[in-house]
């Protein structure tokens, strides 16, 4: 079996995706190891820790260094995406995450239309749109580095509401953040944060206040009439047992532009839009089809 690896580098989690037959018509997602990020040494750590975990999961993947290796990374926000000292063959350079999602988006917008993409995460909550609607700008992406809900969670508590956080969840409630919420306290915290995040991010996206990070276009109040697919990313909102429930949710609350009614709301219940982005190029049809099946859309 031809197999890929793609490794998703993030400040607190890294990820290795492995996948299988992506040249054929049955593609496969293989598995996913996981490690914690190792930051102040080499990143390396954290990428091997992660195959090892991958290998637990499903075998051995064989030879490392004949299998290619992709790699993505959101460690490095407003700078290129940092050399890292493997012990493996990459293929390139390593791909800020940001530019894979969009090129996932771009995917998506070219086998299906207008889409907004929505990627919540521990540092900031991204969202992407591509729209050709009027004489907007095809595609723009917005960062609110104010709306992460584990490294800057303090910002968005702060747009919710600190007391009521702190009435809910206790005068610590900052001990309850975790990357992988497991107990039922940890989950519902994280829960409505992220829906926080997802309704503020996007009435952001929609209007000319984008936040902190400041616009990225001299877009006016962004239309998003057009729109054909709502797709939600990022291992702080897919991770959650209820995703689709919030992603929904925060959406009908928000004011913006979106078509109202019958409009898909899809979820990366994988969390491998990033990792198919990547390959977009070397193997556009089985990132399609993968993409499709961990959305849940039919074939």
């Amino acid at each position: 079996m031809q197999k890929v690896l793609v490794a998703e580098i993030g400040r607190e989690i890294t990820v290795v995706n492995a996948f299988g037959n992506l040249s054929t018509e049955n593609p496969l997602l293989l598995g996913q190891g996981t490690s914690s990020t190792v930051l102040d040494g080499d990143i390396g750590i954290g990428l091997t820790l992660a195959v090892s975990h991958l290998e637990q999961e499903i075998g051995s993947v064989g030879d490392l260094t004949k299998i290619p290796i992709y790699a993505t990374s959101s460690v490095a926000t407003r700078r290129a995406a940092p050399e890292v000292n493997v012990p493996y063959n990459l293929n390139g350079k390593i791909l800020p995450t940001s530019v894979a999602i969009m090129q996932a988006a771009q995917l998506i917008y070219e086998e299906v239309g207008d889409v907004l993409v929505i990627d919540v995460g521990g540092r900031s909550t991204d969202v992407y749109s591509i729209t050709t609607l009027g004489s907007e700008p095809l595609v723009l992406r917005t960062v609110e580095e104010d709306l992460g809900v584990t490294i800057n969670a303090l910002s968005l508590v702060k747009h919710i509401d600190e007391g009521r956080i702190k009435e809910n969840y206790g005068q610590y409630w900052e001990k309850l953040l975790r990357a992988r919420p497991e107990t039922p306290e940890e989950i519902a915290l994280s829960a409505e944060l992220t829906a926080a995040a997802v309704a503020i991010a996007l009435q952001r996206h929609s209007s000319d206040n984008y936040g902190p990070s400041g616009s990225v276009s001299n877009v006016e109040g962004r239309n998003l009439t057009q729109i054909r697919w709502i797709v939600g990313t990022g291992l702080a909102l897919t991770q959650l047992p209820n995703s689709l429930e919030i992603m929904r949710e925060s959406i009908k609350s928000t004011t913006n532009t979106l078509p109202q009614g019958g409009i898909p709301i899809l979820f990366d219940k994988d969390n491998i839009m990033a990792s198919l982005g990547v390959l977009t190029t070397p193997f556009r049809q089985g990132a399609w089809q993968l993409l499709r099946e961990s959305f849940g859309v039919e074939n």
